[in-house]
């Protein structure tokens, strides 16, 4: 099967449209009673899949030109809630490359981020979202997950990798 070809609405040729890659990042951080949390975002009204507005997410978001997926795991979770990831914290656990895995046929670059200070030590911004793209932020107890809507399976990541990778 070829790329498909783009063009714009004088006809003109913009070059091909193919599959997209996008991360993913698990953020895990404790509180001071060591009950461990994983960061989420509400999904704005400005997201493009209208049947997830209102879930919750992981940052998530597509890698930009110059970048590589860790940095855009790093720049995703800054500009969709405010919170800075040390480089050295960030780890990639897989690349999901089947096409039947996602409605878009993205690859997704998933990783994990274990915070090494408690959740009190971080605050959220929505300074450098894109318009209505990210509602609500907040640390959402890994053991109340099950209590919130989410996008895109996520809480089935949230568990897999709580209970796969994440050691304090």
């Amino acid at each position: 099967m070829k790329n498909q070809e783009c063009y714009d609405k004088n006809g003109k040729f913009l070059g091909w449209f193919s599959r997209s890659v996008a991360v993913v990042c698990a953020t895990y951080a404790q509180d001071l009673d060591n009950n461990v949390y994983v960061l989420a975002s509400q999904r704005g009204k400005g997201t493009p899949d209208p049947e997830f507005v209102g879930a919750w997410n992981l940052v998530c978001g597509y890698l930009d030109f110059d970048e590589t997926c860790k940095e855009a795991a790093i720049r995703e979770t800054f500009e969709e809630t405010g919170v800075e990831l040390p480089k050295a914290c960030v780890r990639e656990i897989i690349c999901i490359d089947d096409p039947k895995s996602d409605k878009r046929q993205n690859l997704s670059h998933r990783f994990v981020c274990i915070l090494p200070k408690t959740t009190d030590n971080y605050s959220f911004s929505h300074k450098n979202n894109e318009k209505d793209e990210v509602g609500a932020i907040k640390w959402i107890p890994v053991d109340k997950i099950g209590d919130y809507k989410w996008a895109f399976g996520h809480d089935k990541i949230i568990k897999e990798y709580y209970k796969d990778f994440v050691k304090f």
